[in-house]
């Protein structure tokens, strides 16, 4: 986990889709994770054409995947919310 002077980084925490704070996150098969609704959407968008792609590396699935949800970074993006709120106070 990167840290940057002294605290972590929030992108590792963030959704590349909405730019917030991973929300149920999700990891696709090619690694990267998403909030669940996020990539859900865009995948839905992508239906149609019958492939599904990540919108970070463009790899393409088929069929859709899966989607598993993330327990190591669904526990800690609830403890990087605290430390924020922590750090503003």
């Amino acid at each position: 986990m990167e840290q940057k002077g002294g605290q972590l980084d929030r992108e590792t925490f963030s959704c590349s889709i909405c730019l917030d704070l991973l929300k149920d996150p999700v990891t696709i098969p090619c690694g990267h994770s998403y909030c669940r609704t996020c990539i859900q959407a865009h995948w839905n968008g992508e239906d149609q054409k019958g492939l599904h792609s990540c919108p970070q590396c463009r790899k393409s699935f088929r069929p859709r995947p899966v989607l598993e949800k993330n327990i190591m970074l669904a526990a800690l993006v609830p403890a990087e919310k605290r430390f924020e709120l922590l750090q503003r106070h």
